[in-house]
């Protein structure tokens, strides 16, 4: 009698935010494209501070720092404002697709320099309740740069860094420890679940950033920017393994709600993970939806990976 056949589990995991904090390459890597795009312009912002009192008057807030104006003070190696590289981080949540935090920083550098007594630069609150295609395609016709434009200065940017000095690119990179132990165990257990990456990242540079784990994931197996959206690399996936129970990872609540409402994807298991880039109302819009599983450490990444999880 031949023993029963067990079910396939594949599992799509997004990269950052959910394997990788890849926030610090982001935002330094916009500062970089911006400096090449509009010098002027950075150099003024990176000046500012002779300017202006407190980085308070720049949009800055203390809660940022645990209620310490130092930190915020100043400027990086790279000539990046520490109060930028901090509202940035901040405004993390929000970013779907690297290029969109170029169009971030431009916006929260000259609401700074045009901050006055009648004039505040706009909050992280206001930004993040306002952000979306709208005010995106605005910024970019504001700044006169097309989005292909954009998306290219910023890939071109990543990729000369990565090439001038790998070891600063990696380092600005780190990975969530308890993901990557449940990620390593899966691909080395025998009959473990298929894994593929889905990211808005350019597939080469998600592949560098696994190498340097020494995670072999294969070309095929990786999803970058120009798959589609989410959501259509998804059905790719189910169109390719139409039998097997398949799961999806993702750390922005917009997204999970957008592969949750697509009739095409009504069979995925959709897992949210809190410890990425979200806030506290993307995670209770992930927690009001039926279908999504909530996994609140890194090392609940095991659940989605495993097949009775």
């Amino acid at each position: 009698r031949a023993a029963p056949r067990m079910s396939l589990l594949v599992t799509a995991l997004d990269l950052d935010g959910v394997l990788c904090d890849s926030e610090p390459e982001l935002t330094q890597t916009a500062w970089r494209t911006a400096c090449e795009l509009w010098p002027l312009l950075m150099e003024e912002t990176a000046g500012i501070e002779a300017t202006k009192a407190t980085p308070g008057q720049l949009g800055a807030r203390k809660a940022w720092t645990d209620g310490s104006w130092d930190e915020l003070r100043g400027n990086g190696k790279d000539g990046l404002p520490r109060w930028l590289r901090a509202k940035l981080r901040l405004l993390r949540p929000v970013v779907e697709t690297g290029f969109e935090s170029l169009l971030l920083l431009r916006l929260c550098a000259e609401e700074a320099l045009a901050s006055g007594p009648a004039k505040r630069p706009l909050t992280i609150g206001e930004i993040t309740t306002n952000w979306g295609p709208e005010l995106r395609d605005t910024l970019l016709a504001r700044y006169e740069i097309r989005q292909e434009e954009a998306i290219e200065a910023f890939g071109s940017t990543r990729e000369a860094w990565l090439d001038e000095d790998e070891a600063g690119w990696l380092a600005a990179n780190s990975f969530y420890d308890g993901a990557l132990g449940a990620l390593r165990a899966t691909l080395a257990a025998e009959g473990g679940a298929k894994v593929y990456i889905v990211t808005t990242k350019q597939a080469k540079f998600a592949s560098r950033l696994l190498s340097s784990q020494k995670i072999d994931v294969q070309d095929e197996y990786i999803f970058g920017l120009g798959s589609g959206t989410k959501a259509d690399m998804l059905f790719t996936l189910r169109q390719r393994h139409p039998e097997a129970t398949l799961r999806f990872v993702e750390d922005k609540a917009e997204t999970i709600r957008s592969v949750a409402n697509d009739p095409r994807l009504f069979s995925l298991g959709l897992y949210f993970a809190e410890w990425g880039y979200s806030t506290p109302e993307q995670a209770a819009l992930a927690a009001s939806m039926p279908r999504v599983h909530i996994l609140a450490n890194a090392e609940d990444l095991a659940t989605a990976l495993e097949l009775d999880g």
